[in-house]
């Protein structure tokens, strides 16, 4: 039988070795945050007070006291939708439901108290609140079901850019953000860098270079896609944006998704000047989150195949036994011996499939399409000690 107290003991101190590893460090919040005053009706601080912020979906509650002058503030938390609790003797408890936390953004919550004699709840929702955010960051986020429901070329992440304000248009596969040049955004995930060091572009969703694999990052497993086009000093690094993704975490609930996508050649429009060929990409796979003990430790997990079929549509022209014919004909017409090297090198370089077409040009297609897969995954681990230390693996 499975002894439950080694098995946590040892997986905390594996989350622990992973986290702590050099490829996780990171100086840089991908986080977001919840600031503001409480005061009475009157506008008047109030002082020494708890507030408490705790996540619909994982339970977790955070916990600060307002300072002398009514100021409070939850920084670098977790993203999500937050329910907020104030209580104070002499006022009436206030319970602000659906205050949500994206990336980058730290939101300004105003709470105001009420005077009461007795022991009673007001619950208001955020948005009858007047919210804004505390920082002059020009932030722009995508997530949950608007994200998984972009037309996204190829499902690839680097295209939501030209859904925001900002988009320049594109240079090659990636977006050009506020007139820079498009590999001046700086890329992260969770925060942490996501550049390669050859071409200065995302190191994700593009074919090996510089060392690194190609890999695709699957879009069910993506939180929250934020584009900062003006950032504060921690973000830095490229003039043109920072772009972040956000990669799910598990909740008290398991949540998932299996999916298929086909993009295939029988639903686009037929080619003007080559007949139409074979042109498929398959996207299939699932996500899984859910709690490992409810309220502490969570876990997620996506993976994503995608393989393609592609049809070289463009027309060549190669040496067929028709050309070959003409050529050695003139040849004989001015008596000049024929090269057996040339004719070893036609034979021996060339199929002969690749030889039937006329004494023209553009006189042969291939009929050999190029064809690839990948196999792609994500596996994150959270485990939280308490209200100000976690641990999380990637």
């Amino acid at each position: 039988m499975l002894n439950i107290r080694r098995f946590t003991g040892r997986f905390l101190i594996l989350l622990g070795i992973i986290s702590l590893w050099p490829f996780n460090s990171t100086a840089q919040t991908f986080r977001g945050g919840i600031s503001g005053s409480v005061a009475d009706i009157a506008g008047a601080a109030v002082p020494n007070v708890e507030v408490r912020a705790t996540a619909d979906d994982t339970g977790l509650t955070h916990q600060t006291v307002s300072s002398g002058a009514g100021e409070y503030g939850f920084q670098d938390l977790p993203l999500g939708t937050y329910t907020i609790r104030v209580e104070a003797t002499g006022f009436q408890t206030l319970v602000v439901n659906g205050v949500t936390v994206n990336a980058g953004v730290i939101l300004a919550l105003p709470l105001k108290l009420s005077v009461s004699s007795v022991n009673t709840t007001v619950e208001v929702s955020a948005s009858a609140l007047s919210l804004d955010t505390a920082s002059s960051v020009q932030n722009a986020v995508i997530a949950g079901k608007s994200l998984q429901d972009l037309p996204l070329d190829s499902r690839d992440f680097k295209k939501i850019v030209g859904f925001i304000p900002g988009f320049g248009g594109y240079s090659g596969v990636l977006g050009s953000v506020n007139g820079a040049r498009s590999n001046q955004t700086n890329w992260q995930i969770d925060g942490t860098d996501n550049n390669d060091l050859w071409a200065n572009n995302s190191a994700i969703n593009q074919s090996g270079i510089g060392g690194i694999a190609g890999t695709m990052m699957p879009i069910d497993a993506i939180d929250q896609f934020s584009l900062q086009t003006q950032s504060n000093a921690e973000t830095g690094r490229n003039p043109g944006a920072t772009a972040n993704l956000i990669i799910k975490s598990g909740t008290n609930q398991l949540h998932g998704s299996a999916y298929y996508f086909n993009r295939n050649e029988a639903l686009a429009a037929s080619p003007v000047f080559v007949p139409k060929r074979e042109l498929r990409n398959e996207n299939f796979g699932y996500s899984l989150g859910g709690p490992i003990f409810r309220n502490k430790t969570f876990f997620f997990t996506a993976f994503e195949r995608q393989q393609f079929t592609i049809a070289l549509s463009g027309l060549a022209t190669e040496p067929s036994t028709a050309y070959q014919a003409q050529a050695l004909n003139l040849l004989a017409a001015n008596n000049i011996p024929v090269n057996p090297v040339s004719t070893a090198l036609i034979a021996t370089l060339y199929p002969a499939s690749a030889l039937t077409g006329p004494a023209a040009a553009n006189n042969y297609i291939s009929p050999d399409p190029e064809t690839g897969y990948s196999n792609n995954g994500v596996v994150k681990l959270d485990h939280s000690f308490n209200d100000r230390n976690t641990l999380s693996a990637r």
